[in-house]
């Protein structure tokens, strides 16, 4: 390279930017919008019966924002944890009706965490096959 050339590089002047740090407060807003989701969610279910479900980690929270919401919703009465392929926590929340439901991988890694509005999670509920399997053992014990 000539000198010249190494002259003209030289002259460059380069900068050195970096992106500004997030804010430790950034807040994207959800929080009460998730609980007026919610709030709209009970009544549905009184009104109806239908039941309705937030995947959390499908929405854009901000720092912190996660653990304001499931603090505002807090807890209730009843808890059900059963390990299938890893730990799932069945959490009501302090409003009735509110379910937090939590599920980790076998290795004990936060896979999914969801709210649904219902009377009791789908995941609490016996199949038919299963029922029927245990009337078939049931008659069979009374019977022999």
């Amino acid at each position: 390279m000539s000198t010249d050339a190494r002259a003209r590089l030289a002259a460059i002047a380069i900068v050195a930017e970096t992106p500004p740090a997030p804010s430790v407060g950034a807040d994207s807003g959800n929080v009460p919008l998730l609980l007026g989701e919610i709030r709209h969610a009970l009544e549905r279910l009184l009104a109806t019966g239908a039941v309705h479900a937030i995947d959390l980690r499908a929405i854009p929270l901000g720092p912190g924002e996660e653990d304001r919401l499931l603090e505002a919703l807090g807890t209730g009465e009843l808890c059900a944890t059963f390990d299938a392929l890893g730990r799932s926590e069945l959490q009501e929340c302090r409003y009735p009706g509110v379910w937090r439901i939590t599920h980790w991988n076998a290795a004990d890694e936060l896979i999914g965490r969801f709210i649904e509005v219902t009377f009791a999670p789908a995941l609490l509920a016996s199949n038919r096959e299963d029922i029927r399997d245990g009337l078939e053992r049931l008659s069979a014990e009374l019977s022999g």
